[in-house]
């Protein structure tokens, strides 16, 4: 048996393999074999990714950081040779040279950045006699309604904000049907092409963080929210004083329209916190560029985005399931204290975030200061964090004391009455004993070995099942090499199999149940042979076939019970999905 989530994954693993559209088509209707609403639900998946990929921007696995990834006002290149051919169009190479010619009153000088939706070039403003960077719509006159809209939306966002870090909009206009707006041209290099190029120290990464999270700050009082804050859009003038640039996908929380309706996931996955990442954007706040200036710390302090994987769609599943790892354990000698501030920024929960980019400011002054720091490095909430995160393995780690207390208190009870007992042996510390606690140990051990491989390859299904069919297994051992306590340690088959039901897989519960039954009927089977030289001492109830049929029957009950549950969890998570 399995749960329709695994299988919705498998299928659309399967048809994201393939690049033909009719192809991929044919396939999900062969895979769902007729079941409609099934080939419906990973149609919906794929197109959604597809409308995805226009808006998304993902770091290659093979560079730690792009120099100038599309959409970057990068003005670092210099004109160096006159051109050797004319270019008629708009969709030419960055940092290009093209002849000097006129676009209403601008000259344009140079091509320096490109991207998806738009082309920046250095020009120059023939009536101030100034350089500025000058932005166009890629598609020119053939550019949709929409396009349109989300450029001067663009351009609205940046002219209304009025601070040093923020790159200033100088105007907005038409010219033979090509809209376009002008922009300060900052002389210096993107934040990306500083990190990739020599690594930040801890002190100054907070300085340039303090006076972007100022700006950002100014940007969420006048309404806007960037929503792609990341190195790439954060240039560094040639007094390294850092400027935000690419509003392109600010969102106005005082006349938002449908451009950001729900279900279009847009941004950097690398740096979008996960309530961007499932396309809820209606849940997108000023705590969603929190979370960004906090992945852009954390690349600061370690040379690397928080999160990369080979495609958009890993990268945004590894956003909303994984958590970052620790900056100290990347790279070393990384202040605690500043650990803790990008751990705070980049909580899942929003509400766990700093309330403003104000508050980020303001703890990041307290860092440079050497004053105490707000956020707290609060190890119950790690472990909280850490157990609901990985709840089967904290349940695991959590059976082992209480089984060996268990075994512990069941051999003093029951060598009470054995008369001149060795103290040793009266209180648990006898060979049977260690050898339960090198069974337990072995258990917590192979528990967390496990975990560690599902970590490593989630798409690897058969890591869990052989982790729900050895848990009975370990527990018949445990039960083969104590006699009298027996009966204490059988209810322990009914509880694995509800360990087993956290990961949310009928399948897995199914294998669980099984696998229990077997241990089961291997210690009543098995242990009379083992002991049949103290038949006496044996667990007289499981010499019993109506006791025996009856645990069985409970066994059997509990693996049903929770795999019906799991299957209606799962359906309701789909449902809060769609």
């Amino acid at each position: 048996m399995e749960t329709e989530e695994p299988q919705i994954q498998r299928i659309f693993n399967a048809a994201m393999d393939v690049s033909c559209p009719q192809e991929r088509a044919v396939l999900v209707e062969e895979l769902c074999e007729q079941n409609r609403s099934l080939a419906k639900e990973v149609q919906e998946l794929i197109d959604a990714v597809d409308r995805a990929d226009a808006f998304l921007e993902n770091i290659n696995l093979n560079d730690s950081l792009p120099i100038d990834p599309p959409t970057i006002y990068d003005a670092s290149a210099q004109l160096t040779h006159r051109p050797k051919s004319k270019s008629h169009g708009l969709n030419v190479g960055m940092g290009a040279d093209i002849p000097i010619r006129k676009f209403g009153n601008y000259q344009l000088i140079e091509v320096i950045a490109h991207g998806g939706m738009g082309v920046v070039y250095k020009a120059r403003q023939m009536g101030l006699n100034r350089v500025v960077a000058l932005k166009m719509i890629l598609t020119g006159a053939f550019a949709d309604d929409e396009e349109i809209q989300r450029f001067y939306q663009e351009a609205e966002a940046a002219a209304k904000l009025d601070h040093p870090g923020i790159v200033p909009v100088y105007e907005v206009g038409c010219c033979d049907g090509q809209h376009y707006y002008s922009m300060a041209f900052v002389e210096g290099r993107s934040l990306a092409a500083q990190i990739k190029e020599s690594p930040v120290e801890p002190r100054e990464s907070a300085e340039i963080l303090l006076k972007v999270a100022r700006a950002v700050h100014v940007a969420h009082e006048a309404g806007f929210i960037h929503r792609d804050l990341k190195p790439a859009n954060i240039l560094l003038d040639q007094n390294n004083e850092p400027r935000i640039v690419d509003f392109g996908l600010a969102k106005s929380s005082q006349n938002d329209s449908d451009l950001t309706r729900t279900g279009t996931v847009m941004g950097t996955p690398n740096y979008m916190p996960p309530e961007q990442a499932t396309g809820k954007n209606k849940e997108v706040t000023s705590a969603s560029d929190v979370y960004s200036l906090g992945a852009i710390l954390y690349t600061l302090l370690t040379g690397k985005p928080p999160f990369v994987a080979g495609n958009s769609t890993e990268t945004l599943m590894q956003v909303l399931q994984d958590d970052p790892l620790r900056p100290r354990y990347v790279k070393t000698g990384i202040p605690i204290d500043l650990e803790v501030i990008c751990a705070k920024c980049m909580e899942k929960n929003p509400v766990d975030r700093y309330s403003s980019a104000e508050d980020l400011a303001l703890d990041l002054e307290r860092f440079l200061n050497g004053s105490p720091i707000h956020a707290k490095n609060d190890w119950k909430r790690r472990i909280k964090k850490w157990v609901a995160r990985e709840p089967v393995l904290a349940a695991h780690l959590a059976l082992v004391p209480i089984l060996a207390v268990a075994v512990f208190f069941a051999t003093v009870l029951s060598e009470r009455g054995g008369g001149d007992v060795n103290l040793s042996d009266r209180f648990g510390w006898s060979t049977q004993f260690m050898m339960n606690i090198y069974v337990l140990l072995s258990w917590g051990a192979v528990a967390i070995i496990l975990q560690k491989i599902h970590n490593r390859f989630r798409s690897e299904s058969f890591i869990l099942t052989i982790w729900a069919g050895i848990d009975p297994i370990f527990l018949a051992g445990l039960l083969f090499l104590n006699n009298s306590p027996r009966g204490l340690l059988l209810s322990s088959f009914p509880l694995l199999i509800l360990i087993i039901s956290l990961f949310r897989r009928v399948d897995l519960i199914a294998v669980a149940t099984v696998s229990s039954l077997v241990g089961f009927g291997l210690i009543v089977i098995g242990a009379p042979m083992i002991f049949h030289e103290s038949i006496g001492d044996f667990d007289q109830s499981l010499r019993y076939a109506s006791y025996n049929l009856i645990f069985s029957v409970c066994v059997v009950l509990t693996g049903i019970v929770s795999g019906f549950q799991a299957h209606r969890l799962n359906r309701y998570a789909r449902r809060r999905k769609t």
